[in-house]
């Protein structure tokens, strides 16, 4: 892709009008080199594996109906890389694609701790970069699909804290576990300062390690000081461990209500088992999500219907990285008319 097209792009990513550019007609390309970052491997495997799935079967029928028409039917070329998990292999592997591999898009999982650790490359090369999850990344060519950690995610489970004090539940103290990575305390930050100004006390911030194979220590210490409500902003490998702890101790008096895949992304019930997930996630126990299976949005609808076609059971993985495709392909096709 020609430097212009991705100047174009970046500026379609940031919702930039095609009017403000003045640039010539260019050659149609037959193939656009799109750099993908994923945590193939790692603890956060999960969000890698799942997604990318989902989003090479999207890329795939694009490229079946006709690849992006604006570009002469230019196909895309996925060029995966994974960062294990590893915020420092993340920015390697972006210099990487764009330095040896010559990709012109950078898109992937992303997560909060590897978009910081990747932008300074990507503000260096100025390649655009569409993260799936992460929400924090500051730059002209950096761009995400997530909510923002404060008024998104800390907001939204604030605001649900105080629709369950309205209906007469006993909301007025509060722990906040969260995985001790930038959006989980970005998102444990701003919601301990929310629920203050609406006279909850937080009495414990339970930051869980990202690494770790045990949440019992956190649980333990929930069950002693037995907060009305535990928040939380948890990836699923921590919220995985952190609902099994909860299980072994038999608590069940919080409610607990969280957000990101660590409390309501469907891989959890598999991750589990059925015994376990049936035990703690259908008892005082709510999740902030992306999408729902039940949703009747229309381009959620039609993202689940096209993920099983293709025999993919949609989860917040592959939704997310689907609309990532699609998102792409909308975006190639206005930079390139």
């Amino acid at each position: 892709m020609s430097t212009s097209i991705k100047r174009r792009t970046s500026l379609l990513l940031g919702g930039a009008a095609l009017g403000s550019l003045s640039m010539r007609a260019r050659a149609q390309e037959k193939t656009v080199r799109i750099g993908v970052i994923q945590p193939m491997s790692g603890h956060q495997a999960a969000y890698g594996q799942q997604g990318q799935a989902a989003l090479q079967a999207v890329v795939s029928d694009i490229n079946a109906s006709g690849g992006i028409k604006s570009l002469g039917g230019a196909k895309l070329e996925m060029i995966l890389a994974d960062d294990g998990s590893q915020p420092s292999r993340t920015a390697s592997e972006l210099r990487r694609l764009v330095t040896e591999e010559n990709v012109s898009v950078v898109i992937g999982t992303l997560l909060t701790n590897e978009l910081l650790g990747a932008t300074p490359v990507i503000n260096e090369f100025k390649v655009p970069t569409l993260a799936f999850w992460g929400s924090v990344g500051k730059g002209d060519y950096v761009y995400s699909l997530t909510l923002p950690t404060g008024r998104g995610y800390a907001k939204t489970l604030c605001d649900f804290g105080l629709f369950l004090r309205d209906k007469g539940y006993s909301v007025k103290t509060a722990a906040i576990a969260y995985s001790n990575y930038e959006a989980g305390q970005d998102i444990a930050r701003s919601l301990k300062q929310m629920l203050a100004d609406k006279g909850i006390e937080t009495v414990a911030e339970l930051p869980l390690d990202t690494s770790a194979t045990d949440a019992t220590p956190a649980m333990l210490r929930i069950r002693s000081l037995k907060p009305d409500v535990v928040f939380g902003g948890v990836t699923v490998h921590e919220g995985t461990l952190l609902h099994q702890a909860r299980y072994y101790l038999n608590y069940h008096d919080s409610l607990f209500a969280g957000g990101i895949g660590g409390f309501s992304d469907p891989v959890l019930w598999k991750n589990l088992g059925p015994e376990i997930a049936k035990t703690v996630l259908t008892r005082n126990f709510f999740g902030l999500t992306n999408f729902s299976l039940a949703g009747s949005t229309p381009g959620g609808t039609a993202l689940i219907k096209e993920l099983r076609e293709k025999k993919i059971e949609p989860g917040q993985a592959e939704i997310v990285a689907a609309q990532g495709a699609r998102v792409l392909q909308r975006v190639l096709e206005l930079a390139g008319s």
